[in-house]
Parts: structure tokens; sequence; C-alpha cells
């Protein structure tokens, strides 16, 4: 160990000596004295960037908002502001910053580069208010009386509004937003014209000014699927409170005609609701077909046409599918079809328009059954009356709670999606060996999954599925809108799963939300459709004693 440690000394003597020897590199003064940056803060902020500048030849302009922050009443003492600049590594300023700088008057530095050269600047405050519009949209009814909302898209001085092309804007109103020591030269909430170009002056504390362009400029699709977080709850009804729906566990189904959203009521004359306000508009005198077991369940194909059924074997052994094109039409028999028994009618899912191609589902719904009847239209006609019965493997469900929707009107060999009690779990199935072909995680089993729809939309492929409380305990009524490329995993719940789009709040539009009765039924639907421009995704779906609600979405490229 001894030796050792003399080698390495003797070792570290000589790399001493060598190193002696050495002359230190040469580094020649910077001769730079320009200010790269420079920025303004606060007493108690420490180093963060609270007011920006505008360095223009010799003056640093530092804009400082008249009030900070600017919705507050705490006006900005310029007596007391701190000054951050970035220089050359090797340079200086005369006088220095440091510390608390006044800026009531315009205040003369150096800026001395390392080689003693230097360049002279003056800082002058420029103490505005705040003129930034915070947001602005402008509402209107378009040319079929549907009323829209379009949010400003905000790139420097200009506004734009993206307007879907052929869209007639009927009376549209503009609001906005500004800090509250700002006043806009438009009155927040009037009528406007943007057939061309308007001029919008927001003006604020310390004589500041700003003028804006408000512009309509056609709007385009994203490349595919549904812009994110464009998810808006148009209407959220109570069926009593706000619906008149007096009758407590019967409401059990949507459809969507036209603009119309009709809500099936067991026993009475179905309602029908603005599709995009939800106000009550009239009923549906369902005459002969009027009953708990007759009017059962209805829906809707895509292209707005209503359906209602009846439930077998209760209301005897045939099923009766009606059909009618509008809420002021008169349901026609669609299917007669004797079941013979088995258990039919809970659900009719439709994918496709009748008028043309489209396949109908309706689950039979015996303890422990695993099939389903499916009819087929090719070229606006039934290919036949009697069904074909289709069974399922890897998949089971009870209660009566089953729902099944195809994903292509044109081929029964397709992909389709289903959700069940008690398994819980949304699936898709292969169409062709009619197994599992991939599921979400299921969901808790002490509530009730009995709802699904599907929709292609802007290129991207759809499903949405609804969780139902029928107690007056624990948390479920929940729907969700699950994009099927965007991870088809997880559970929407918990919002693990990666194509989750948008979730209803857990229990907020059940009838916990309404004070009503337990849902004794366990019932609820979810529906969807797809505006007939394109650039418009509705999601609807209601929750039996508790809320109808309508939710919109869009694929406008921003």
């Amino acid at each position: 160990m001894k030796k050792i440690i003399k080698y390495t000394l003797a070792g570290l003597l000589l790399a001493l000596t060598f190193g002696s020897c050495q002359k230190p590199d040469y580094v020649e003064p910077n001769n730079k004295s320009e200010i790269a940056d420079f920025y303004a803060t606060l007493e108690g902020s420490g180093r963060e960037r609270l007011f920006n500048s505008r360095i223009s030849n010799d003056t640093v302009y530092v804009n400082i908002d008249y009030y900070y922050p600017i919705n507050s009443d705490n006006e900005v003492d310029l007596s007391k502001v701190l000054l951050k600049a970035s220089i050359p590594v090797d340079s200086r300023i005369e006088p220095s910053l440091e510390g608390i700088s006044d800026l009531t008057k315009p205040i003369n530095i150096s800026v001395i580069a390392g080689d003693g050269s230097s360049k002279q600047y003056v800082i002058v405050a420029n103490k505005k208010g705040n003129t930034d519009i915070v947001r602005a949209s402008i509402n209107f009814e378009d040319q079929t009386g549907v009323p829209q909302e379009v949010d400003a898209i905000i790139v420097g001085d200009v506004v734009n509004f993206s307007i879907v092309p052929g869209t007639q804007m009927l009376n549209p109103k503009l609001t906005y937003s500004l800090n509250k020591h700002a006043q806009g030269s438009i009155t927040n909430g009037s009528t406007i014209s943007l057939a061309n170009t308007l001029p919008f002056t927001v003006t604020s504390a310390g004589d500041a000014k700003r003028t804006y362009s408000l512009k309509a400029v056609d709007a385009v699709k994203l490349p595919k699927g549904i812009r994110a977080n464009s998810a808006k709850i148009m209407f959220a009804k109570k069926l009593n409170a706000d619906l008149g729906i007096t009758v407590n566990n019967m409401t059990n189904s949507l459809a969507v005609v036209g603009k119309h959203l009709v809500l099936n009521i067991r026993g009475e004359n179905s309602v029908y609701i603005n599709a995009f306000t939800g106000e009550r508009l009239g009923t549906i005198d369902l005459g002969d077909k009027k009953g708990s077991l007759k009017n059962f369940n209805n829906t809707s194909d895509d292209a707005g046409n209503l359906f209602l059924n009846n439930l077998v074997p209760n209301d005897g052994n045939v099923f009766k599918l009606y059909r009618a094109t509008s809420v002021n039409a008169p349901l026609q028999p669609y299917i007669q079809w004797d079941a013979a028994g088995k258990k039919l009618g809970r659900r009719v899912s439709i994918i496709g328009d009748v008028t043309k191609n489209a396949l109908i589902t309706a689950p039979f719904h015996g303890e422990g059954d695993k099939t389903f009847a499916r009819w087929q239209v090719k070229n606006g006609a039934l290919v036949s009356n009697t069904p074909t019965i289709v069974t399922i493997s890897d998949y089971q469900w009870s209660n009566n709670n089953i729902d099944i929707i195809y994903t292509n009107p044109l081929d029964p060999t397709n992909d389709y999606y289903g959700v069940g009690y008690s398994d819980n779990r949304l699936a898709r199935f292969n169409g062709v060996t009619n197994s599992v072909a991939a599921t979400l995680e299921r969901l808790e089993p002490n509530f009730i999954a009995n709802s699904v729809d599907f929709v292609n939309f802007n290129n991207g492929k759809y499903v949405a599925y609804n969780h139902v409380n029928s107690f007056d305990w624990g948390s479920a009524d929940q729907v969700f809108l699950i994009d099927t490329e965007g991870g088809f995993s997880g559970n929407p719940s918990l919002a693990t799963t990666p194509g989750l789009v948008w979730a209803a709040p857990k229990g907020t539009y059940g009838r916990s939300g309404t004070n009503q009765p337990s849902n004794a039924n366990g019932t609820g639907d979810v529906i969807m459709a797809v505006s007939d421009n394109g650039f418009y995704l509705y999601l609807y779906f209601m929750f039996t004693n508790g809320y109808v609600v309508g939710v919109q979405y869009d694929c406008v490229d921003l």
C-alpha cells in the first residue's frame, strides 16, 4: 500500500509541474453591446415574466398593463418595477438595473461591452389597459331553423368565424368577453352582419385602443374524425319538470326524426322535442298502437325514419315493427313476423337508410339467450320478412338487457357492436364468425348496460353506449362516446380507454339529478345522428325518470 501511495503522489507532482508551465488561452473581449431581451416584473414575482417589451433602435418600450392582474383594480405602480435584461456574458449595464426601478420617467442606460465600447438605450414605460379579446362567438339560426353557435378563432388582429359552406346566418348576434376595464365598439349581444369584414375596436384604461377585423370564413373539415374538445351540451331537459312527462318508469327509448327527437313512453302517446334546443313541440297520436306492451320501443334509421315496435310474446307472438317518415306521418306496418314464443322487442337498432340499404337487429332477450334477429334491406326493400337468426359465441346476457348494432348497412358479414347486462362489456363482434373480436373492460355489474349505437362520421368510426342505475343508491347513469380506432381497451368510466372522446359526468343526468323515483325498469337509451352537411355529430341520451340530453360535436379544422 505504501509503495502505491508514493508513486501516486509522485505522479501528481509531475502533472502539476508540467501544468504550471502551460500558458492560459487568450480570450478576446466581446465587442457586442446590444440588449437581446428585456422584460419587467413586480416585487414578489421573482423572475416571472409579467410584462414584455419592444426594442426599437435605442429605445426599449416596456408594455405594462394598467392593472395587474388585468381583471383586478390593482393599478400598477410604475415607481416600483423590476427590470430584467439579457446582454452578452461579458457585458454590463450602467447604471445597474438591480433592485426596484422607477419608470414614471424614462431611464437612460449604457450597455458596456467586454472591449469597453458601449451603446446607449432609453427605457420608456408604455402603461396601457389590456385590449385582448378573451372569447368571441356568434349565435344564429341557419336556413333550416337550427340554432348554431360558432366560436371565434383569433389570429393577431383578425377574428375569424368558421361558417359551414352553404349556411345562411339569420340574425347573427355577437357575444364577447373582455377584461373588466375594457369596452367594445359593438354592443355585446347585438345583431351584426358579416357579409363584409366588420371592424371592432376595444378600448381600455390609459387610452389603450386596438382595432380588430371580424370575418366570416368558410369552414373546412379535419381530414378525419371529431375535433378535440368540441363537445357542447345543446340541452339537458328533465323528463318530468321540463317536458311534462309525469308517468314514471315508462319513458324508455329515443328516435331522431329530422329536426325532432322522439321519446317513446309506454302506454302513452310519444312526445317529440326540438332536437337542438330540447323544447317540447308536440305529441304523436299512436291510436290503436298505443299500449304499455304495444308501443314498447322506438328507434330511427340514419335517414330519420321513425320505427315503433311491440313486445313479444307479452303482446302476442307476432313481432310488429311500424314505420313513419316524419312525426306527422302515419305509422305503417313494416315487419310482421311470428316469433313463435321467443322473447323479442326490448331493443331494435338500425344501421343505414331503409329507403336504400340497411340492417335491422332485434336481440332475443330470454334468460341465457345468445341470439338475435337480423333483417336486411337492399335497394329500399326488405330481403325477407323472415329474419336471419344469428348466434353469438363468447357473450351472454340476462334480465332482458341487450342491444346490437352493425357497422355497415351493405354487408351483414361486417363487424357489429353489442352490450348487455350483466356482462357489461362493450364488445365488437366478428361478423363472419359471430365471436368476440375485442372488448372494453366490464363496467360495474350492479348497474345495467343496455343500449349501444354506432355511426360513421367524417371518416371516423364511433360507438356510444350507456350504464344505467336502477337503484336509489350507488353511482352510474353515464354515457360514453368511443373512437373505435383510437384504442379499444380499458374502462371508460375510469377514463382508461384510449379512444374515449367524451363521457357524461357520473350520476348527473340520471334520476338522482331530478329527485324522481328510482329507475325501476333500469331503462335508458343512446342514439346518434349526423347533420346533412356532415360537419356535426349529435349524441342523444336519456335516463328513465331523469334527463334527456343532446350533445353536439364537430369536425371543423381550426
